[in-house]
């Protein structure tokens, strides 16, 4: 993943509800699944293992944040363990297994968070964080993302 794109994740998370956040998650365990199979095509087992090792790490952040006493999310949980788990053989036998069936497991879980999103009116998980207003400029570096506070990004 990009610094670039790195930086839109970020930035997206600041500004984020509890459903957003999950929905943002979830695209960059997808991503991090996406450069895995790009990089075992290319026979590059190491930077393989290390995209898969990512997509884990958000995979297990989406299961510890989980409200069990919910029923469906004991049943997501469950889901989401399975596919924690085809993570972790992907990475020990150094092969996608599969790896393809649990991304399109996690495009469904993706349409129904952004589905749930648009629903959410509980206000931002970071409500301290700057205000980022839409809008580019052009600086030295390239294009420049600016926030209400003085923080930029450079694109």
């Amino acid at each position: 993943m990009t610094d670039e794109q790195m930086n839109v994740y970020k930035m997206r998370i600041t500004q984020a509800g509890i459903a957003e956040m999950t929905v943002v998650m979830l695209e960059m365990e997808m991503q991090w699944i996406d450069e895995a199979l790009e990089a075992y095509q290319t026979q590059n087992t190491e930077v393989f293992i290390t995209c898969v090792e990512k997509a884990q790490a958000v995979q297990v952040e989406l299961m510890n944040v989980m409200n069990m006493e919910n029923s469906t999310a004991a049943e997501v949980y469950s889901v989401f363990a399975f596919i924690n788990k085809q993570l972790i053989l992907a990475k020990i036998k150094r092969t996608p297994l599969d790896i393809e069936r649990c991304k399109k497991m996690l495009k469904k879980y993706h349409a129904s968070f952004q589905a749930i999103a648009g629903t959410d009116h509980g206000g931002k998980v970071m409500a301290q964080s700057e205000k980022v207003y839409a809008g580019l400029t052009y600086g030295t570096g390239g294009l420049v993302e600016n926030s209400m506070g003085g923080t930029e990004y450079t694109v």
